[in-house]
């Protein structure tokens, strides 16, 4: 099983036990998320299993709550500072900036081990970044004018520098928006 790593905080926010896609030239990761009823001393479990049909317990009892399952299964908290104004100010803060490059740098070279830190960094100056960061206002033309539909969500060290989860909720679905460059992948 493949897991994203938040870069900051350490924590995991997502595995290929569900099914994703990669969006914006790779710089979000897409994917699928569905609401349920989940008690928060239940067993997790994972995507694509089959509860037995003999438990005989009921969506929505009074111990459960209903929440993403995603959410459940990485126990992420709602976000509750950031609003529109605040993730575009978010999306184009400096420290941002300057951490992400790090973590893209972090990121080729995990890909490639014999790449110097020199020459991960002059991919990155040498235009990676900036397509990068065209691709993410590409994603902030496609989040924002649904905002009302958005809810941002990070993991339980709530830390303000930690990666952000966007679910939005929609005709087509509900689904879960990561960026990409701010997760390393571990296989379990």
């Amino acid at each position: 099983m493949l897991v994203f790593i938040d870069r900051c905080t350490g924590e995991d926010h997502f595995s290929d036990a569900y099914a994703y896609e990669e969006l914006f030239g790779g710089a979000i990761v897409k994917a699928a998320c569905k609401w349920g009823h989940y008690s928060n001393n239940e067993d997790v479990v994972l995507a694509g299993s089959n509860p037995s049909a003999e438990d005989g317990e009921e969506a929505g009892t009074e111990t459960s709550e209903r929440k993403i399952d995603l959410v459940h299964q990485f126990k992420l908290v709602e976000c509750n500072y950031m609003n529109k104004k605040g993730f575009k100010e978010w999306l184009t803060d400096e420290d941002n900036m300057t951490r992400w490059k790090k973590f893209f740098v972090d990121g080729l070279q995990e890909k490639d081990y014999k790449l110097s830190d020199e020459d991960a960094l002059a991919k990155v100056e040498g235009g990676a970044m900036k397509e990068w960061k065209k691709e993410l206002t590409n994603f902030a033309k496609f989040i924002l004018p649904q905002w009302k539909n958005v809810m941002v969500y990070h993991d339980v060290k709530e830390d303000l520098e930690g990666a952000k989860i966007f679910y939005i909720g929609d005709g087509e679905g509900d689904n879960f928006y990561y960026i990409n460059n701010l997760y390393r992948t571990e296989k379990f």
